[in-house]
C-alpha cells in the first residue's frame, strides 16, 4: 500500500531554526490543524512533544481531544456553541457573539481585527469584550491577531503590526480597569516569524515553516528549512509495453520504443494530483493508480510538494492538506 514518510531529522531541523530565531521552545506553538496540513494529527503531536514543544493550536475540539496527552495548551480556532470547559484548552473568540457560548472558567484568547478583516472583534468593540468576558467568567488569556500579508513583498506588515501596537496599548489599560490579570499577545505565523528580525510578542504560531515550506519572495534571505514528508506509492503490476502501445485512459501516452512499465497504488482518490508530469507519469493519473516505467517496487512520488504548487499555481499547503488521512504515516530517521 501507498505510504507517506515523516522525516523526525528534518523536522527537528526546522523547529532548531524556529526556535533559535525565537530564542526559547516556549515560545514556538505549532500548528497542526487540518491534519497537520496533511502530516498527520497525532503523529506531529507525538514528534513535537518529543522535540519540547508545548503549545499546539488546531481548528476543532475534537482535534484537541485526540493531542491534549501531549502538550500543557492547545489553542482551539474555531470553538462550537456547546464547548466543555477543559483546562488544557484555549477557545478563540473571533466574535462578540461567541462569549456567551463558551461555558464558564474556560481560558480564551480574544482576537482582534487589525486590518486583515477575517475574523476578530473589530478594535472599538475590545472594551465591549472585556465588560462580556467579565460577565460570562471567562478567563482572558490571550489577545492575538493574524497579519494579511507577511509573505508579500510589500509595507503592509508595518501598517498592521502598527495597529496592533495600539490595540495592544489600550487592552494593557483594559486590563488594569477590569482587574484581569496581564494577557499574552501573539500575533506572527511562519511568513512573519521568517521576515521580521526581532519579534516581540509572547510566542508565535507556525504551521507551514516547521514543515519545511515557505511562500516568501526571493528577494527575503531565508533559512534553509527541509520538507519533511514524502508520500510513496508500491507496486501493483509490471508489463512490457511494445513501441506504438498507448497507456491509460484515452491512451494519451503512446510507447516510442518497447519498454517496462508498472501501475502504482497511488491516485487523486488519495488526495494526490491529477497531475500531468511526462518524466515521472505515463498518461494519466488515475483514481486509485499510476503507471511509470521502470519495475521498482516502491517509488517516491512527492518529497518537496512546492514542484506540484507551482505547475498547478498554487501553494504547498494547498497539495499537502489534500493527502488523504488513510494513508499511512510512519516516522524515518
Amino acid at each position: 500500500m501507498s505510504f507517506i514518510e515523516i522525516s523526525k531529522k528534518n523536522y527537528f531541523h526546522n523547529l532548531d531554526i524556529l526556535c533559535d530565531k525565537l530564542g526559547s521552545k516556549e515560545r514556538l506553538a505549532v500548528v497542526l490543524k487540518d491534519n497537520a496540513y496533511g502530516h498527520g494529527l497525532v503523529l506531529m503531536a507525538k514528534l513535537s512533544s518529543e522535540y519540547g514543544i508545548t503549545k499546539a493550536i488546531v481548528r476543532t475540539s475534537d482535534e484537541a481531544k485526540q493531542i491534549e496527552s501531549y502538550f500543557k495548551s492547545i489553542i482551539v480556532l474555531v470553538p462550537n456553541s456547546n464547548e466543555e470547559n477543559n483546562p488544557k484548552h484555549h477557545f478563540v473568540i473571533n466574535d462578540i457573539s461567541q462569549i456567551k457560548n463558551l461555558p464558564k472558567g474556560a481560558k480564551v484568547h480574544l482576537k482582534i481585527d487589525t486590518g486583515m478583516h477575517r475574523s476578530g472583534i473589530l478594535s472599538k468593540s475590545l472594551e465591549e469584550a472585556y465588560k462580556l468576558i467579565k460577565e460570562n467568567d471567562l478567563v482572558l488569556e490571550a489577545v492575538m491577531t493574524h497579519f494579511r500579508s507577511a509573505d508579500e513583498l510589500s509595507s503592509e506588515l508595518f501598517w498592521q503590526q502598527k495597529n496592533w501596537k495600539d490595540v495592544k496599548e489600550n487592552v494593557l489599560k483594559l486590563t488594569l480597569k477590569y482587574n484581569f490579570k496581564q494577557p499574552l499577545f501573539h500575533s506572527a505565523n511562519s511568513a512573519t516569524l521568517l521576515r521580521v528580525s526581532n519579534y516581540q510578542d509572547d510566542f508565535v504560531r507556525c504551521g507551514i515553516a516547521t514543515f519545511g515550506y515557505h511562500q516568501m519572495p526571493s528577494c527575503y534571505e531565508m533559512p534553509k528549512l527541509k520538507p519533511i514528508l514524502s508520500l510513496w506509492a508500491e507496486k501493483i503490476t509490471t508489463r512490457d509495453l511494445k513501441a506504438g502501445q498507448r497507456v491509460g485512459y484515452g491512451g494519451a501516452f503512446t510507447a516510442q520504443k518497447d519498454m517496462k512499465v508498472s501501475t502504482y497504488d497511488i491516485g487523486y482518490g488519495d488526495g494526490f494530483f491529477r497531475y500531468k508530469n511526462e518524466n515521472m507519469f505515463l498518461g494519466k493519473v488515475s483514481m486509485d493508480s499510476c503507471v511509470i516505467e521502470g519495475d521498482a517496487q516502491k517509488v517516491c512520488i512527492l518529497d518537496d510538494a512546492s514542484e506540484i504548487a507551482n505547475h498547478f499555481n498554487t501553494i504547498s499547503y494547498d497539495v499537502l492538506v489534500k493527502l488523504s488521512p488513510m494513508i499511512d504515516r510512519v516516522i524515518v530517521r
